[in-house]
């Protein structure tokens, strides 16, 4: 038993990331689904790096866990290794969890094969990672991970609001008077708190329309009302809105600012008339 967890594991578990990395150099790999992709999609460096790399803590865990089974070094460094490399997978896997919608295959043969070899190597060992590789998700889960989910996903107008902000009840207000169907979506959400601050935009209401391939975006209560005013006048003035296939511009106008929204729970504490 100690053999297989020593040597026989660690030994498979280096030809299962050795095969994958040739099969990725060769353009192909083991894992053929959308998880796979999305998991490559997340990290900021090319994928094949963090290959090489598992490749070297595996080749790492099979010397150490050789030399610990022949007793020419002490059995710890074998487990710091280990259990090192779990608890690296825990992140990276649970990250995953969290922010996609798929996870890789590939990752989870790999965690597969780290808690087998500790397990087959060390009772002991195994009853201390599971505490800590469960700290990990739960810390994982506390964080507020932008999740790989599009909510602009069809044509139509969508509203970036919150109910505790006055200026988004003025301009649902005019949108619900006018018959203007519109999506609401919550700026609590952290990934449409992402997508604000990418455009620079630092307080709601923010009105997207999507026709096609064009979206217009338009930051401000007034300026979203203007917009439709102007349309229904027969008007045509652009130079107060955003358009992501055109001049890219951002307007300070009078808002709610997001960054403060968590603070304000009652509608007599909503003062924000101001760009927080």
């Amino acid at each position: 038993m100690k053999k297989l967890g020593f040597i026989v594991a660690p030994l498979l578990f280096l030809l299962y990331i050795a095969g994958e990395t040739y099969l990725k150099l060769n353009h192909s790999s083991l894992c053929a689904s959308s998880g796979c992709a999305l998991a490559d999609s997340l990290l900021n460096f090319d994928s094949i790096y963090l290959n090489y790399f598992g490749m070297l803590a595996a080749f790492a865990i099979l010397l150490l866990g050789i030399l610990s089974y022949k007793k020419i070094i002490p059995e710890i460094l074998f487990f710091i290794v280990l259990i090192s490399s779990l608890l690296f997978e825990s992140i990276m896997l649970g990250y995953q969890y969290f922010a996609s919608p798929e996870m890789c295959k590939f990752c989870m043969g790999i965690y597969a094969f780290l808690i087998v070899i500790l397990f087959l190597s060390s009772r002991k060992y195994f009853l201390i990672a599971v505490p800590a590789v469960v700290s990990v998700l739960m810390a994982l889960s506390f964080l507020a991970i932008p999740n790989a989910t599009a909510f602009v996903s069809k044509d139509g107008t969508y509203l970036l609001q919150s109910n505790s902000c006055e200026h988004c009840k003025k301009v649902k207000t005019y949108l619900n008077d006018n018959n203007i169907d519109f999506i609401k979506i919550d700026i609590e959400n952290i990934e449409a708190q992402h997508f604000a601050t990418f455009l620079n935009f630092k307080s709601i209401p923010i009105l997207l329309t999507k026709e096609g391939k064009n979206i217009k975006i338009i930051n401000g209560p007034q300026n979203i009302i203007d917009s439709y005013e102007t349309i229904s006048s027969g008007e045509i003035v652009i130079e107060e809105s955003v358009s992501i296939d055109t001049a890219f511009k951002v307007v300070e106008e009078e808002g709610c600012g997001f960054g403060s929204l968590n603070t304000i729970a009652t509608e007599k504490e909503s003062d924000c008339d101001t760009p927080k």
